[in-house]
């Protein structure tokens, strides 16, 4: 296991959490997407992206379950960067198939990357608020 790259990526979700808490108490974080949270996400994106390319998906055998779990909520967070997610995901899926990664995290990025390309997603993960005020599931695939 790399320590090394596990902590960077650790520090990574540290940074998001601490900002998005911050935001939060600031009551900064429900209007939109607030921009300061937005370039954290895109400067998060690019860090991983630089890590995956030199190791590839952060499995828990590469860095460990925290550091793997922590890359996969910036992969979630980088919604500025569709292309990354999509890369992401495809990385994700084979590393599910190996037996290396969390097949729940694949569903919930796999129904996160649909939302965001305005398709149904296939698991129910993603809610939103409706029109009344109340949290619904996005669009879910028809299951006939």
């Amino acid at each position: 296991m790399d320590t090394v790259i596990a902590k960077k990526i650790i520090d990574l979700k540290n940074k998001d959490l601490k900002l998005r808490n911050e935001l939060i108490k600031k009551e900064k974080l429900s209007n939109g997407y607030n921009e300061e949270m937005e370039a954290l996400h895109n400067a998060n994106a690019k860090e991983l992206s630089q890590i995956i390319d030199e190791i590839g998906y952060p499995t828990i055998d590469k860095v460990g379950k925290e550091a793997s779990e922590a890359a996969w909520l910036i992969i979630q967070h980088s919604i500025g960067q569709p292309e990354f997610m999509k890369k992401s995901a495809e990385m994700l899926k084979k590393s599910v198939q190996e037996n290396k990664a969390d097949p729940i995290s694949l569903a919930y990025l796999a129904d996160r990357i649909a939302v965001f390309e305005d398709k149904p997603q296939l698991y129910g993960t993603q809610f939103d608020w409706d029109n009344n005020g109340k949290m619904n599931p996005n669009q879910v695939m028809n299951s006939k």
